[in-house]
């Protein structure tokens, strides 16, 4: 180790971007060098360090073959003592003679690995004393903020490697060498520049700067005037206000305080999760040099909020801005928030001046190419389920994107699954029907004493992409010269919006992870008294297990590599069930202030077996069942479920996926052919018990179907308006549950009937009249009958007495 080495692993440790090297598929056979982004002694000094102590492969002698000494070489480097400039000339002259060497000899190949070192990643800023401390581009006093850099955040130094260009003697047979390795240098310049961005992030201007800028935008001025005029104020009143407005919105995003919560993140993982998990990560690096990425999670819990900025910090990417309530900006704990990236919105945006702001300051944001987050569905699920989403900011970020844009934007949807929430209780007793708490910092308080208990594993797997440019292309082809005011909201322009939101939840339900308190929750929550014996567990287990991966729902789908044993012990584990001793064979079941909080996780899975369920149900009454009855019966239900459940299948393929499911079933012997018939086997039957709880997991869903669709019949035509449906609906179901202790609140949720009756009109089942009053078409009566025979006899006979 040299001399400068230790002095740098004094301060210096190392983290790399990506972790596993073998991702970026370095043909081991062929020569490589690495290229730094600039050149840098301290960068040289800890590449080589990290070569010898084995974390980087070691890069080939070219002096023999390629007549280079160097294994390191550099795109650039800076010139001169007092006016300092950036020379690109040593890097073209390299380029040039390796091209030529293998333009001369075909054999020859080489691999140029682009890497660069950051120590530290605080993004640059136009004003203030920290861009001396913090640049990451160096000027006149570089060296002096090298030296500091070093100092202050030599600890967290990133070495982000990418993809090997190769090249070869058929890379360009047209130019000359000297054209060819201008291009080349070129590219890589230009690729540096954007893996700086995503590391670094873009230029932030001071959270004061960006107030400013933001109140002299010629469309804030305007509605500045018109709200002094209405208010009947002066213009210098309603500026203050203005002020106040973007004040309260704004981050002031902050390095120091996103390498804070970094360090106490990194502590909470590992203290109160058994850490985090994030599967298909690598695309979004990929893309993150080459788009703006608006990421759009699921939201579950609080610590969404800080879960992808952490990860993706951790991993290299900048974090991301991050649209939160006005709930969370309390005293402290709201200064940390807008430190790491959050800005803030209230819950409706009832003055014309807040929302010109807002979208505004949203629009600066994406002109400037900021990455960033917020959750669609507008509100934390208290359900499990994902709620359908809320048009807000899709709609300034589709109307600042037509307006202001740097590059492409691509939605990343992602799955945040939770083996326990730590807002579990409050949702227990949300789901009970008690009211929602106010947050507050006494809240907060509360909440660290819950940092004792255990919550398991955090995973995060991420779906693909979303690409804005294809969305605007489908539904307007012109809209690359259209501008768009606030206030206007064209046809198509609601249609990409309403698209969008549909997609993103789509890709979500697509990138689940199927962890071991969802496969608990989706069998016991289906067996009587929630309760099962632990060998019967194990096979219903499995058979779910086997239903996801042998007919996978996506390629983004993952399930839990737990066996069931360990499954059942996590359950254990973490409170939510229990084992009970028995002479006859140990009996597992949940615990009973557990039952209404397992219908949340239950909820996170159950689109997984839409299918496979419904075709159990065929079975729980009946039999023999003729195929053709069964897979066309899949089709008049679908636009239901797919609906309710976000599905990706369109009717066809969700026909399709049941022909497969049918096979699966006959030759796990669930269910046998007899001609053109398929045949369950009969009551008492393990085969029969295993197909009676897979049906009973959605078999809710399809009784608010019938409660629907027999009050209809039972009202008749033209008698009842939707909002007199949706109430009658919810009173049956709610008293239902009750005497059926069916202990899922979602049951007699008003906004699933809601969705259900709008799903009616779609599909031209029921229309209103011009006084509101809903008219039946001849379809309902075949949707009835088919409802009847799937349902059990006692639930279905107990509607209707209730009706």
């Amino acid at each position: 180790m040299s001399i400068l080495s230790k002095l740098l692993y004094l301060r210096v440790k190392v983290e790399y971007s990506p972790n596993k090297l073998k991702s970026l598929g370095i043909n081991p056979d062929i020569p490589f060098i690495y290229v730094l982004s600039s050149e840098s002694t301290v960068s040289r000094s800890i590449l080589w360090e990290e070569i010898n102590r084995g974390n980087l492969p070691k890069p080939f002698k070219l002096d023999a073959e390629f007549n280079l000494k160097k294994s390191i070489i550099a795109s650039e480097k800076t010139v001169g003592f007092w006016n300092r400039k950036t020379d690109y000339k040593e890097f073209d002259n390299q380029l040039t003679d390796l091209i030529q060497q293998i333009k001369q000899d075909p054999q020859k190949e080489l691999q140029l690995i682009p890497i660069a070192v950051f120590l530290g990643r605080a993004p640059e800023r136009k004003h203030g004393i920290l861009k001396v401390l913090f640049s990451e581009k160096w000027g006149i006093t570089g060296r002096f903020r090298k030296f500091i850099s070093i100092l202050v955040h030599g600890k967290h130094t990133l070495v982000r490697l990418s993809q090997p260009i190769v090249i070869k003697e058929s890379l360009d047979t047209e130019d000359d060498a000297g054209k060819l390795a201008h291009k080349l240098s070129r590219v890589l310049r230009l690729h540096n520049n954007r893996v700086k961005t995503s590391v670094v992030g873009r230029d932030l201007s001071h959270r004061r700067t960006i107030a400013k800028n933001i109140i002299k935008r010629p469309i804030v001025q305007k509605e500045i005037a018109s709200y002094a005029k209405r208010r009947k104020i002066s213009v210098e009143k309603a500026e203050k206000e203005a002020q106040k407005i973007i004040r309260e919105i704004a981050a002031d995003y902050s390095y120091s305080a996103i390498k804070f919560m970094s360090s106490i993140f990194r502590w909470f993982w590992t203290k109160v999760y058994d850490g985090v998990k994030l599967n298909f990560f690598d695309d979004i690096r990929n893309i993150a040099t080459e788009k703006e990425i608006i990421y759009t999670p699921c939201h579950r819990s609080h610590i969404d909020y800080l879960i992808l900025s952490y990860s993706l910090y951790e991993r290299g990417i900048v974090p991301p801005h991050i649209a939160a309530g006005i709930n969370l900006d309390l005293p402290v704990v709201g200064r940390i928030l807008r430190g790491s990236g959050a800005f803030f919105l209230r819950r409706s945006f009832n003055s014309v001046l807040y929302s010109t702001i807002f979208s505004e300051y949203l629009s600066s944001l994406i002109a400037h190419g900021v990455s960033i987050e917020y959750f669609i569905e507008g509100t934390r699920s208290r359900t499990g389920r994902l709620l359908h989403p809320k048009a807000g900011m899709l709609a300034m970020t589709v109307r600042s994107y037509l307006n202001e844009r740097s590059k492409p934007l691509v939605f990343v949807p992602s799955s945040l699954n939770y083996e326990k929430l730590m807002e579990g209780a409050s949702y227990k007793n949300e789901l009970g029907g008690k009211g929602k708490k106010k947050e507050s910092i006494g809240g907060l308080f509360k909440t660290i004493k819950l940092l004792r208990e255990n919550y398991g594993r955090l995973t995060v797997n991420f779906s693909e992409t979303i690409e804005l440019d294809k969305l605007l292309d489908k539904h307007q082809p012109n809209w690359r010269n259209i501008k768009l005011d606030v206030k206007e909201k064209p046809q198509w322009f609601k249609d990409v919006v309403s698209d969008a939101g549909e997609q993103i939840l789509t890709k979500i339900n697509e990138s689940t992870h199927v962890n071991p308190i969802n496969l608990l929750a989706v069998t016991l929550l289906s067996t009587p008294n929630r309760a099962a014996s632990e060998v019967n567990l194990t096979d219903q287990i499995e058979l779910y297990r086997k239903i996801l991966l042998e007919l996978p729902y996506s390629e983004r789908t993952t399930v839990t590599d737990l066996t069931v044993p360990d499954i059942i012990q996590k359950g254990i584990d973490l409170g939510f069930i229990q084992r009970v001793k028995h002479s006859l064979g140990d009996v597992v079941q949940v615990k009973p202030e557990m039952g209404v909080l397992m219908t949340y996780y239950r909820n996170n899975v159950l689109h997984l077996f839409a299918a496979s369920s419904f075709i159990a149900m065929f079975f729980v009454n009946e039999l023999k069942r003729p195929r053709r009855e069964v897979l066309r019966m899949m089709a008049i239900v679908y636009p239901y479920i797919k609906n309710e459940f976000f599905l990706k299948w369109t009717r066809e393929e969700f026909v399709e996926y049941g022909r497969k499911t049918l096979k699966l079933f006959k030759s796990l012997d669930l269910l046998v052919s007899d001609g053109r018939n398929l045949e369950r086997h009969k009551g008492g039957s393990l085969q029969a018990a295993k197909l009676r709880v897979l049906a009973n997991g959605l078999m809710q869903t399809y009784e608010r179907f019938f409660i629907v669709i027999a009050l209809l019949k039972k009202r008749g035509s033209g008698n009842v308006t939707s909002n007199e449906l949706e109430s009658l609906c919810h009173q049956v179901a709610s008293q239902l549950s009750l005497l059926y202790e069916f202990n899922s609140p979602d049951f007699f949720d008003k906004n699933l009937f809601k969705q259900f009756i709008n799903e009616l009109k779609e599909e031209q089942i029921i229309k209103a009249d011009p006084a509101g009053k809903l008219i039946h078409s001849e379809n309902l009566e075949p949707m009835y009958n088919g409802a009847k025979t799937i349902l059990s006899r006692r639930i279905r006979h107990h509607i209707l007495y209730l009706l």
